[in-house]
């Protein structure tokens, strides 16, 4: 029997690299040799007890690859594709799914959590992904680095429009991380120019100081007075990048009246949170959450894929796939910002 490696969630804290048969397209559906995939904030999470993945899984839902194999019922794609995905599949019938809004389908299972993802010498991708659009064929033009953060950047879109967010705006990142700083690309690239981010990781306040962001905290640093000192009215738009509940009050006494606070970030499994809700009611200010994206999200992002600026910039840890445990431990312990595995070294 031919065998492939592939990584795989054991258990809390253990991440493997193990041998796995090699895939098929017996049943239908394809099988894409992925290229590139990169380590999700989510991921992490799995990887620390606070959100759950099925055990055995391999992980992986942000990635790009080629097309290597196909059943012979699918049409619209050919072997030798560039392709990436939109991890998700959703049961198509739901009301959420009617407003193509399948990320917020009762009943969706995820790539990567649900059913092997991408750390893996192959993925295969079942018919439910195709028929539901979720698959997309890159240009020549694309970066297949690049393409393998569309799905972060679609669920980026999703909370940039969710907000509101204008050009004429000013918003507030909290958290520098990856998700954090493309916030500010997708930001700056609708033409943003009051970006602001808190960040406690110098080497991420240097990141954000070189792709354009201007105005950038330690929040060591009396960071909520300097914050209001320079922006007495607070800003129009704050973003919650990170999972950290005590953050939550602070980014509500940082919104201006009638803002919005978007819950980007994940929490723990069962954290809570106690605020002072007379911001909210006094201030008539939007408390909202975003999660994944939608079909259009992703369709819109890969319109001006080629167009962003800075977005390789992110990527400062490259890993071969036999180090993927070590691609973990290195972004549980905050080394660096994006960590992409790179199938060609």
């Amino acid at each position: 029997m031919v065998i492939m490696k592939a990584a795989s969630f054991q258990e809390k804290g253990q991440i493997i690299i193990s041998d796995k048969a090699n895939l098929n397209c017996n049943n239908g559906g394809l099988i894409i040799k992925p290229q590139f995939a990169s380590l999700c904030a989510s991921d992490i999470r799995v990887f620390r007890g606070e959100k759950n993945a099925k055990i055995g899984v391999t992980p992986g839902h942000e990635f790009s690859g080629i097309i290597v194999d196909k059943h012979i019922d699918i049409k619209k794609f050919n072997i030798g594709d560039r392709v990436t995905l939109c991890p998700i599949i959703s049961c198509g019938s739901c009301d959420f799914c009617l407003d193509g809004l399948r990320n917020r389908c009762p009943k969706r299972i995820t790539l990567g959590y649900d059913f092997d993802g991408g750390f893996a010498e192959q993925v295969y991708i079942p018919n439910e992904i195709i028929e539901l659009g979720h698959l997309f064929t890159l240009s020549e033009k694309t970066d297949l680095k690049i393409a393998a953060l569309v799905e972060p950047l679609s669920c980026t879109l999703n909370s940039i429009r969710s907000i509101g967010l204008k050009k004429e705006h000013s918003i507030l990142i909290l958290g520098g991380g990856p998700m954090g700083l493309m916030h500010a690309i997708l930001a700056s690239h609708i033409g943003v120019t009051n970006i602001t981010i808190v960040e406690p990781i110098a080497e991420r306040r240097d990141l954000a100081k070189t792709i354009g962001v201007k105005q950038v905290i330690d929040p060591q640093k009396n960071w909520q007075d300097i914050l209001l000192h320079n922006h007495p009215d607070g800003f129009d738009k704050v973003v919650l990048s990170v999972g950290m509940d005590k953050l939550i009050e602070p980014a509500l006494n940082l919104c201006k009246k009638k803002g919005v606070i978007n819950l980007f970030a994940g929490f723990p499994l069962n954290q809570k949170s106690i605020i002072n809700v007379n911001l909210i009611h006094y201030n008539e200010l939007k408390l909202i959450g975003t999660q994944n994206a939608s079909l259009q999200n992703y369709i819109d992002i890969l319109k001006i894929i080629d167009q962003l600026k800075n977005v390789d910039m992110l990527i400062t840890h490259v890993y071969k796939l036999k180090e993927v445990p070590l691609a973990y431990q290195d972004r549980a312990n905050l080394k660096g910002v994006k960590s992409i595995i790179d199938f060609n070294i």
